[in-house]
């Protein structure tokens, strides 16, 4: 049984993250849950106290559901090919992790998207799969070279499974090529960081104009023609202040059902421009305070490193399902490691798909970076985050330093307060109690 006392405001928090359970307590019943779990073992003259009755009734005596495992050693059969379409980019977002526009621009041939599909389709047919996915992406914005894109798209629905399309997009697209992409995609995760102001300042186009207006055109359509999709924020210390009016305004000027804010990382533009956040607590308090608002909407909104309501050994499963191929054809294992000038890039790169027909895998790669995220979350076994963040997400806690998957930063201080606090509004709603 995994049991964490959480301090907060002279009481505590019992939470059972696996049982997905949670109540306050004083420091008198914390003492008894202690000396219980010690001895493991209940005198018949306590049974009959109200703590224990307490206990016993919301299912605080019963063991933990089975640990969620993900599989080793397994053959890696991804259905889902994440093509990272080219590093040119109409944007010039202050704190792009990819330096998009920027810098050599690459373009990945049709012909790479064509062997990543039809692997994939492969894989999905050999497992009785209902579909296979085809998600296209970053380094730069993925619609620019969009004849190719077309004609994987068109590729993808031509085979005899179905196939799910998805894209991750600044949505700063002209009247026609929007048309088209609602017509022939099924999924959209859409940039926008908010305000018009804040947007402007902070995404801009090449030229410096802002990119706003065009953008909203994008959310409107979606919304006029009922398709699924969901609204990413990228917050920096002096976006801070403007994120809970950012996220009131999508939720009275849209649609969209979920939203996803995060902190700008220190990595490409970012760094170059010295933007990337280092507030954590402000974000935390400004995050939570949108959290209330999306709520009052009936929206969604979260934070990747705070996700109490999920339970998991890992906290990205892209480098497990994923084929994700860069424009040079290499095999990476994540979506922001997108090219060789990222600083990662020799740890997430597991792979080719350039030269000859078949897709090279390089399994030592990938177990060796499966090592590295069992060594991380080994120090991370006494924190009540554990089966929500996993270690974290290992490109925004990793360093290029001997050992850098183990350094740990104030992003952890930070999940810990935004967990904690989600929990809190859980047990507000529960009078107490939350059994997720």
């Amino acid at each position: 049984m995994q049991v964490f006392t959480i301090p907060y405001q002279g009481r505590y928090i019992v939470y059972r993250p696996l049982k997905r359970l949670a109540f306050f307590a004083n420091a008198a019943l914390v003492n008894r849950i202690a000396a219980l779990l010690e001895n493991d073992a209940v005198l018949p003259a306590e049974k009959d106290r109200s703590w224990y009755r307490f206990l016993d009734a919301i299912g605080f005596m019963e063991a933990d559901p089975p640990i969620p495992q993900s599989p080793q050693d397994q053959a890696f059969a991804p259905v889902v090919a994440v093509l990272c379409m080219t590093t040119a980019c109409n944007l010039r977002c202050v704190y792009c992790y990819a330096d998009g526009g920027e810098r050599t621009i690459r373009t990945l041939p049709p012909a790479f998207g064509f062997k990543a599909i039809d692997t994939v389709y492969e894989n999905a047919l050999a497992a009785g799969a209902g579909h296979f996915t085809v998600s296209f992406h970053g380094g730069g914005e993925p619609t620019l070279p969009f004849e190719n894109f077309k004609k994987l798209v068109q590729y993808s629905r031509n085979k005899e499974l179905p196939c799910r399309i998805e894209v991750t997009t600044n949505g700063y697209w002209p009247a026609r090529k929007r048309d088209w992409m609602l017509d022939h995609v099924d999924s959209f995760s859409l940039s926008c960081d908010g305000i018009e102001a804040l947007h402007d300042r902070q995404r801009p186009l090449a030229n410096g104009k802002g990119t706003f207006r065009t953008v909203f055109k994008t959310i409107q359509a979606l919304d006029a023609r009922q398709k699924e999709y969901g609204i990413r924020l990228t917050v920096t210390d002096r976006g801070i202040a403007e994120l809970p009016e950012s996220i009131r305004f999508l939720c009275r000027e849209s649609g969209c059902p979920t939203f996803q804010a995060e902190p700008a990382f220190a990595t490409g533009r970012a760094q170059e421009n010295e933007v990337a956040l280092k507030h954590n607590r402000a974000f935390g308090e400004a995050f939570l305070q949108a959290y209330d608002i999306a709520q009052e909407y009936g929206r969604h909104l979260y934070y990747s490193g705070a996700r109490p309501w999920v339970i998991t050994d890992h906290f990205c499963g892209a480098y497990q399902k994923a084929l994700i191929v860069t424009p040079e054809g290499a095999l990476s294992g994540c979506y922001e490691v997108s090219g060789p000038e990222h600083p990662l890039f020799s740890r997430f790169h597991f792979g080719t798909i350039a030269d000859g027909p078949e897709v090279k895998v390089d399994q030592t790669a990938r177990r060796r970076y499966e090592a590295t995220l069992r060594e991380r979350k080994a120090l991370c076994a006494n924190c009540f985050c554990y089966w929500h963040c996993a270690g974290d997400c290992p490109v925004k806690t990793g360093s290029t330093a001997d050992n850098g998957h183990l350094q740990f930063s104030g992003r952890c201080d930070l999940n810990r307060y935004v967990t904690r606090e989600l929990l809190v509004r859980y047990l507000a709603e529960g009078d107490g109690l939350w059994q997720g």
